[in-house]
């Protein structure tokens, strides 16, 4: 009697990985099914050989492991005579809080780099650049209206060149000292009719896209121009330092209806991007021809999106994160769609080390942290000023995943810091 308990609790598995480095034989084996996801971590660790053990998270269908296999067969009235294919990844820790950076108003852009500096843009039009120990160490001024998106052009340990987009139209272009705190304007970028919503720079660094409300993508170099150069229509609006050098487009794309939120360039191929808009689209952008190659059609507004080596992730009006294959022909064929935000999703960005780990931010004053392997969330980070009782929920509009940190910034006017290492593998 004891033995046909024995083998009712028990179930045929196949664990299954994407990570090369932990494979194991895919033979069926016998578990209990009284296992959870620590046990199935031990079975994996036992398989390795490690000294060490390393945790593991386990997949079912796309759906992380959460209760024991026994619980998972009953929910979804499966018998212990199926062979049940298990997926396992390496478990992320939990993001830790590293630090908070204030700002004097609303953190509406923001760009790491190596986890050593930070670019943030702000609604009291200030661009700055903090270093890791949250000492700023230069606010740029020059922008008359509130800073939409931020990017860096090059850094050395002396300088660095980075860029600015603003309400005011304009996109400015900035040599600082990383040595003296002595910055200096380089261009003007002119061309915008409305707002500058967002920037992104090639993988050479030779050229940068941006988009604004008026429609229009247009198309720079990096270079800095001798001269002032000719703008077809010179706004009377608005009166510039007459000392800073006037740079003009090299060309301008056409083809979203309405605003245009966000942009970027492919991480691989420099004639290759990508925008969203408010006309519910993704489209894809052929540089060298200028011309919309590929369109995919959303059912909401685009408000941010951000590309991995193959796909590319967007956030929406309608508290969705949607995930795209841009190699596939169907123009309205979603690869996976994530819910879990309880308002906009306003920002998305992926892991600079994984190709599957993504983060986004949302109006709902969160973070979710996303295996795209699963339809759930593994972490949610909260701001603190969220967490306390009857406060107003504070709006993210930013987020960078530099490395394994991951930054975010909105309207409680700080910079978060977060990290996001996983445990060191040792076998």
């Amino acid at each position: 009697m004891d033995t046909v308990q024995e083998e009712e609790n028990q179930i045929q598995v196949r664990f299954v990985t994407q990570q090369k480095e932990f494979a194991v034989t895919d033979s069926a084996i016998l578990v209990p099914t009284k296992l959870r996801r620590y046990g199935l971590s031990e079975i994996i660790n036992h398989l390795l050989g490690f000294e060490r053990p390393v945790p593991f998270d386990f997949m079912i269908d796309n759906q992380f492991l959460r209760t024991s296999l026994e619980e998972y067969l009953q929910t979804k009235e499966l018998s212990t005579e199926n062979i049940l294919i298990i997926e396992y990844v390496e478990s992320m820790l939990p993001p830790t809080s590293l630090s908070t950076f204030q700002h004097d108003d609303w953190i509406s852009a923001v760009k790491g780099y190596n986890k050593s500096l930070f670019l943030t843009g702000s609604y009291d039009n200030h661009v700055r650049i903090f270093n890791t120990s949250g000492e700023c160490l230069q606010t740029l001024l020059g922008h008359i209206a509130p800073i939409k998106s931020v990017e860096w052009v090059s850094v050395t340990d002396e300088h660095a060149i980075c860029l600015s987009a603003s309400q005011d139209r304009s996109i400015r272009a900035w040599q600082v000292s990383l040595t003296d705190g002595q910055y200096t304007p380089l261009y003007d970028c002119k061309g915008h009719k409305e707002s500058v919503e967002c920037i992104s720079v090639n993988s050479s660094c030779t050229e940068f896209v941006s988009v604004s409300l008026d429609s229009s993508i247009l198309l720079w170099t990096t270079t800095q121009p001798e001269t002032s150069e000719e703008i077809e229509k010179k706004s009377k609006r608005r009166k510039l330092n007459k000392d800073i050098l006037i740079k003009a487009p090299i060309a301008t794309m056409r083809g979203h209806i309405g605003p245009i939120s966000s942009v970027m360039f492919d991480k691989n191929d420099s004639n290759k991007m990508y925008s969203g808009g408010w006309d519910h689209s993704i489209r894809v952008w052929d540089v060298e021809t200028r011309t919309n190659i590929d369109t995919k059609i959303c059912d909401k507004t685009v408000l941010g999106i951000a590309c991995s080596d193959n796909l590319i992730a967007s956030g929406h009006s309608d508290k969705l994160v949607r995930i795209w294959d841009p190699r596939a022909e169907d123009t309205a064929m979603v690869k996976l769609t994530l819910s879990s935000h309880k308002n906009w999703v306003s920002c998305v960005s992926w892991s600079p080390k994984s190709q599957f780990m993504l983060a986004s931010g949302s109006y709902d004053g969160t973070v979710k942290i996303w295996d795209i392997r699963s339809r759930t969330p593994l972490y949610t980070i909260q701001n603190s000023n969220s967490q306390e009782k009857n406060s107003l929920v504070k709006k993210l509009f930013c987020i960078d995943w530099d490395l394994d940190m991951i930054l975010s910034g909105g309207e409680d006017n700080q910079l978060h810091l977060y990290g996001t290492k996983t445990l060191d593998i040792q076998s």
